[in-house]
């Protein structure tokens, strides 16, 4: 049989943006930049098109070219050399988003004194079938604190707790290990405020910790978006497809006990003491986000990176309301630039002052 034909392997997605195009494994979870014009031929290779015609198309003039692009793909392993009947044996993925729970994490920001109130929200997380929670407190919490929070999830159906916190002085490797062995569930901790020598990141068994100098009072720390922050896997990916990548399935609790799509966006659909997490849930707009992918978003509908990315409604250039009063503006945390392909620092973005001095005066 003659390898007439190239087959990409299912898993390897094309985005193609304006100025260039990605190509993402979604199994070894890695992406690479490429040509448009070898995204062009990715695009015919996946019809099933002949090498022979495509080298025909393209003419002698551009042998060497195409020789390299599926050298890449082949040597990258992206795609292999196969007959017509090979080709037919491989099916393509699924770009489906499925999931059965109808919140997928929640957003907790809490008062030291308030901890308590956590027992009745976490079983309200669980008839929601919430696996993630992440837990904000711009207090600093003592050891007892940790012990207390870890004793609320104890046979609960909960998988992964984040916990985002003040750092404090009591802080050492020692006390750090001794919380995430205690604490099974505890897949991340943030220490914000912390002194220049903490300045760090680490995983100590199954909890990745990090120290930031940064100091925050609020949740306005939240929506950057850097290059590395980006996530090239299935599920990730699959969701961006389809939809919100940020606010898709998620639910969140304010400092004050609002509850809210995100703690920082201003719409109320309730207090967490007066209506339940259920009862918010069915409110109209609750969703009102969820299926607003990247391919609707200003500016990021043409960016190469629009499915590895997390989208930011909360933070926006407030450049695009779209009919129906969402705003489909590019993030504002964001300094890429998908027409010249660079980045830039977002905060001293001339574009972007009026819109950044509108958050400054509502946080």
């Amino acid at each position: 049989m003659n390898n007439n034909y190239f087959k990409v392997f299912s898993n390897c997605i094309v985005t193609k943006g304006y100025t260039q195009s990605l190509i993402s494994d979604l199994q070894r979870e890695k992406s690479d930049f490429i040509p448009n014009s070898l995204a062009d031929i990715i695009e015919r290779l996946n019809k099933k098109e002949s090498l022979i015609s495509i080298y025909q198309d393209y003419g002698k003039e551009n042998k060497l070219i195409l020789d390299e692009y599926l050298d890449f793909l082949f040597q990258e392993e992206y795609g292999f050399y196969c007959s017509s009947e090979e080709f037919d044996m491989f099916i393509n993925l699924d770009l489906e988003y499925q999931s059965a729970e109808r919140i997928s994490n929640i957003i907790i920001e809490l008062k030291k004194n308030e901890l308590s109130s956590l027992q009745t929200i976490i079983s309200q997380v669980e008839k929601l079938g919430c696996k993630f929670v992440a837990l904000v407190c711009y207090e600093d919490l003592v050891l007892k604190d940790f012990d207390d929070i870890k004793l609320l999830f104890d046979d609960t159906t909960i998988q992964s707790v984040e916990i985002i916190t003040s750092y404090s002085s009591y802080i050492s490797e020692n006390i750090i290990s001794h919380i995430s062995q205690k604490f099974e569930r505890l897949t991340s901790l943030f220490l914000f405020n912390a002194p220049a020598k903490m300045n760090m990141r680490s995983r100590i068994k199954y909890c990745s910790v990090i120290f930031s100098q940064k100091k925050y009072t609020n949740f306005s720390f939240c929506g950057g978006i850097t290059f590395n922050n980006f996530q090239t896997n299935l599920p990730k990916v699959l969701e961006a497809k389809n939809h919100n990548s940020c606010l898709n399935k998620k639910i969140a609790i304010d400092v004050n006990g609002n509850i809210k799509n995100c703690p920082a966006m201003p719409q109320s659909f309730g207090h967490i003491k007066e209506i339940t997490l259920e009862r918010a849930l069915m409110h109209q707009d609750f969703k009102q986000y969820w299926n607003i992918t990247k391919d609707s978003i200003s500016i990021c509908k043409d960016c190469e990176f629009r499915y590895i990315c997390t989208d930011c409604r909360a933070f926006t250039e407030q450049s695009y309301i779209n009919d129906n009063f969402l705003d489909l503006s590019k993030p504002l945390k964001c300094g890429y630039d998908p027409y010249t392909g660079e980045w830039e620092e977002w905060s001293s973005s001339k574009l972007k002052q009026e819109a950044i001095n509108h958050y400054k005066k509502i946080w």
